[in-house]
């Protein structure tokens, strides 16, 4: 799983990413080390109804900014601090969601998660 998410990962000033079910189970979650979410927050957000149908959303959060790409199947959700180039990212989530989706609509979850 960490593959697919390289080159999110890479990026400069990136703190963090995870990959969130539509019903909120953490699926995939990498952060630096010693930096932990509060997950509890992270999943409220993830599925509150406020998102609505918005693909993605860009939030600030105490000095650092979250990136949460939505897509049919579930969330994407990136960690990153100021610093950190926002258009690589969106551009690395356009690339990502696809697969993650093809992955996700054939075989289910099982099938991501023997990628990892």
């Amino acid at each position: 799983m960490r593959a697919l998410f390289k080159s999110i990962l890479d990026e400069d000033d990136i703190k963090g990413v995870m990959l969130l079910s539509r019903d909120g189970k953490v699926v995939f979650q990498e952060f630096l080390q010693g930096l932990r979410p509060n997950l509890r927050e992270v999943v409220l957000l993830a599925t509150t109804p406020v998102l609505g149908k918005a693909k993605e959303l860009e939030i600030l959060y105490d000095n650092d900014r979250i990136y949460m790409r939505t897509f049919p199947e579930g969330l994407v959700f990136v960690w990153m601090g100021a610093f950190a180039r926002v258009a690589m990212i969106r551009l690395s989530c356009e690339v990502l969601v696809p697969s993650l989706g093809k992955a996700l609509a054939s075989k289910g979850w099982r099938r991501l998660l023997k990628r990892t």
